[in-house]
């Protein structure tokens, strides 16, 4: 899974501005950011200050419940997915989002938010290495994600996953 330093990174060439140095407090490694206008501790706060600074607030949501969403799926990445300490974890996790994505285009409302964007770099990482066949179980997952790797300037030098529009196994025979 992607750093949060490169999710941090990633993110402000996405968006355009100036993230500053990242640097790791702690133990937790949680990344930190001093800028003129203070000093941001962790994924979360860093992050939605970045598409603040950009101007780009509908990313966090348009109404009161969206941003609660867009909070809530944040927190997931920093509590659940960035804390994955084997294939089992994340199986879960993978499991969890295609469930939650069976019925949806991205994570909050009908449009690309922060959550999906943070989501896909902390999936990135994994989807690069999966075989198809994974691919195949977390197909919802898997849509989702070659959806928003498609979002203009978004993917950058992550590489380029590749998805089958075919299934190439018969569920029912495994």
């Amino acid at each position: 899974m992607a750093e949060a330093g490169q999710s941090i990174a990633a993110l402000a060439t996405y968006l355009g501005v100036k993230a500053g140095k990242v640097t790791l407090d702690g133990r937790d490694k949680l990344p930190v950011v001093k800028g003129k206008t203070g000093t941001r501790r962790g994924l979360v706060s860093i992050t939605k200050h970045l598409v603040r600074a950009a101007e780009k607030n509908s990313l966090l949501g348009n109404t009161a419940e969206d941003q609660a969403a867009v909070d809530q799926w944040l927190e997931y990445r920093v509590s659940q997915l960035d804390r994955c300490q084997g294939d089992k974890e994340l199986a879960g996790v993978l499991k969890e989002l295609n469930a939650y994505l069976a019925d949806k285009v991205y994570f909050v409302n009908h449009t690309l938010s922060l959550a999906d964007i943070l989501l896909y770099y902390g999936l990135h990482t994994h989807f690069v290495g999966m075989p198809f066949y994974d691919k195949e179980n977390y197909m919802h997952v898997s849509r989702w994600f070659d959806n928003v790797q498609h979002e203009k300037g978004l993917r950058q030098t992550f590489p380029y996953v590749h998805f089958l529009r075919t299934q190439i196994y018969d569920r029912m025979s495994h």
